[in-house]
């Protein structure tokens, strides 16, 4: 084995390599599951920006219907294969951030079903709501994120807190992998079974034909008696909360890495004081600063590398446990692997690198071996 190897150097330095590797490691591992934690937290609420990717929601700007005749129009267009009339309804969802509105699609029974089948969405429990009642289905996320079970009950009449008038009962669980709910369309639309009927604004579901919705959501953002939210405008409405706290914890990360990396070039230079005899016996034995240069390279390298390692494996077992026990069974979809916060941390050995190796390499082209030898001898 070489003796002037990071190998060797770090096996008989145990203890002054000690508290480096463990500041960097929990300094990468902040990083890892702080930023993994925001990314995924937005990758879960895209989730239900999903339905948009099959049809697009239309409706009045000023009345609380739509024209028929435009209807029709809307109905003739090429990329359009199916308008489903609707209405506003939705469900008060528990977030990590507060309540949160999710909209139900109130549609006929067999535009329910066509509705599903769009979107992959099947039945897992229960049953779909019945024609003229307030019975609703909703998405296995949405029970998670509010804790409920089949036959539970919401609206106004139920908890004065609640955002939707009246009361609605769950009977069925929906599953797939686009977060979706419906209800029924005859019982919003029928003032004699929901007083508030006539309030509820008109929506449209227009669905394009597949692999069209691009065509078709251009043509209708140039209507101007309507207001249009497709895939562009729901993607909008979350990316720009959690793109704003991100990038606050990105700055924040910054620093820390260039906290980190201040701290770690005064240790080595600690650690470089403690060594000068060594590097003066090795001067003047033959061995050349160039040598001694990359010898102090490879040990900061070997040291970061480790760091880095250990750092990310603890960050991801974290937030692997974090989103296992606490995210998952509350309806929060948070995808495993998020390679931005890897690559930010990665970051951090190599500033602290350069910058630890710059501080040595200063001292070390003014290390003059003979006056350090005599002044020991």
């Amino acid at each position: 084995m070489q003796p002037l190897s990071p190998w060797t150097y770090g096996r008989r330095n145990v203890r002054k390599i000690l508290p480096t590797v463990i500041i960097l490691t929990f300094v990468v591992m902040l990083v890892v599951v702080i930023l993994s934690t925001l990314s995924g937290l937005r990758e879960s609420t895209l989730v239900y920006t999903r339905e948009f990717d099959e049809w697009t929601l239309v409706f009045p700007k000023r009345d609380t219907r739509l024209p028929k005749a435009l209807l029709a129009e809307i109905a003739a267009h090429p990329a359009a294969e199916r308008v489903i009339d609707s209405r506003n309804c939705f469900v008060r969802v528990k977030t990590l951030i507060g309540p949160m509105p999710f909209n139900l699609r109130a549609a006929r029974r067999e535009e329910m079903d066509y509705l599903l089948q769009r979107v992959g969405a099947t039945l897992r429990e229960g049953s779909l709501p019945k024609p003229g009642t307030s019975e609703v289905a909703l998405h296995e996320n949405i029970m998670k994120a509010n804790g409920w079970s089949l036959g539970r009950e919401f609206g106004i009449d139920v908890d004065e807190e609640d955002w939707m008038p009246g009361r609605f009962k769950v009977v069925g669980v929906l599953d797939g992998p686009t977060p979706v709910g419906v209800c029924s369309f005859e019982f919003l639309n029928n003032p004699l079974q929901y007083t508030f009927s006539a309030k509820l604004w008109e929506r449209v579901v227009v669905v394009s034909k597949p692999g069209r919705v691009a065509e078709l959501n251009a043509y209708l953002r140039g209507l101007k008696d309507v207001k249009v939210y497709d895939k562009t405008r729901a993607v909008d409405d979350v990316v720009q909360g959690f793109d704003r706290i991100i990038l606050v914890f990105r700055f924040i990360s910054i620093v820390l890495i260039a906290v980190v990396s201040l701290v770690v070039g005064l240790i080595n230079n600690i650690f470089f004081a403690q060594r000068i005899d060594e590097f003066a016996i090795l001067l003047a034995i033959g061995h050349t600063k160039r040598r001694l240069f990359r010898m102090v390279w490879g040990e900061t390298a070997a040291m970061m590398t480790l760091s880095w390692v250990l750092g990310v494996a603890l960050g991801i077992a974290i937030f692997a446990g974090f989103r296992g026990f606490v995210l998952l069974p509350r309806g929060i979809p948070v995808p495993f692997w998020h390679p931005g916060p890897l690559l930010v941390s990665v970051a951090l050995p190599l500033v602290a690198q350069v910058f630890a190796v710059a501080t040595v390499l200063g001292r070390l082209r003014k290390l003059d071996p003979v006056s350090i030898i005599e002044r020991r001898g």
